[in-house]
């Protein structure tokens, strides 16, 4: 695993939390192995692929501070490199349909969203992990909009590229 896959360990709203993944890294690696899997095979059918390998993903809105935000989803931790990729490819696709492979264990949802452009065979795999006792407030918000957001950007900077998710409750049931 590199540095990038490995789950910070700071501290959540309770000082001396445990990460998420604390005791679950093992899963989380299963989860952006099966992501790569998945991009194979898309590839074996003539689709582009691109697989992002977060470094950490945090619910949005926290938990602990529901109004802190008005964003509704996920933020999305990834390499540089892999952000610049993703940004290419938001300019030119129209990605307008996605997929989502959920499991959980301890109480962790671990998940690959699929989102693609059916119209150029391309898609993007975004492994994500949630604490199920973290994503109340995201989960209702998210069902009262209609639609989640994946906020993807790079741990250099505050930039992102947004992608839509028109069916949030694929992640959560």
């Amino acid at each position: 695993m590199t540095d990038e896959q490995t789950p910070p360990r700071t501290p959540g709203p309770g000082a001396g939390e445990q990460h998420v993944l604390t005791g679950l890294v093992e899963n989380w690696e299963e989860t952006v192995e099966d992501a790569e899997v998945f991009a194979e095979e898309y590839e074996d059918d003539g689709w582009e692929t691109l697989v992002l390998h977060p470094g950490d993903v945090t619910p949005l809105p926290p938990v602990n501070l529901p109004e802190s935000t008005d964003r509704v989803g996920f933020d999305v931790l990834v390499p540089g490199s892999e952000f610049e990729s993703l940004s290419e490819w938001v300019k030119s696709a129209k990605f307008d349909r996605y997929e989502v492979y959920r499991a959980a264990e301890g109480g962790v949802v671990f998940a690959v969203s699929v989102v693609q452009d059916d119209d150029a065979e391309k898609a993007v795999f975004v492994p994500l992990y949630y604490g199920v006792q973290k994503v109340t407030e995201l989960a209702e918000r998210a069902t009262e909009q209609g639609e989640l957001r994946l906020y993807v950007r790079p741990v250099e900077s505050d930039t992102h590229v947004e992608l839509v998710q028109s069916e949030p409750d694929a992640l959560f049931t």
